[in-house]
């Protein structure tokens, strides 16, 4: 059984397909842009803290890239990036085309639409 590190998106993700997961979140699958094994010596710190994800036990993860059906103010793209380990999610993160720092938090859509920064 996995669960996702120690953040408000701690929860059961056991075969829990991608679509659940970022619905889960109030994020809609517009189409996958890019999918494949990572190394997880390489991910950034700042990007797992923000998945809330510890990847010390695994030495690769399968990450997949969505791009979303939500849009920025300014009409620029989001995207999701879901982290799992054989079948089971164990964490994402999402991107704001442009921004920066860049990534954010998938529980933080409603932050992100009281800044401004995304449509409802």
């Amino acid at each position: 059984m996995f669960l996702i590190g120690c953040s408000q998106e701690t929860t059961k993700q056991n075969n829990v397909n991608p679509f659940q997961y970022l619905e889960s979140f109030g994020w809609h699958i517009e189409e996958k842009v890019s999918e494949g094994t990572l190394d997880t010596k390489k991910i950034l710190n700042g990007d797992a803290r923000i998945a809330g994800v510890d990847f010390k036990p695994y030495k690769e993860v399968y990450l997949t890239t969505y791009l979303l059906k939500e849009k920025q103010k300014t009409g620029k793209k989001i995207y999701a990036s879901i982290y799992q380990v054989n079948e089971d999610i164990i964490g994402g993160i999402g991107s704001l085309e442009g921004w920066e720092p860049g990534t954010f938090s998938l529980k933080d859509k409603e932050m992100l639409i009281n800044e401004g920064k995304i449509n409802k």
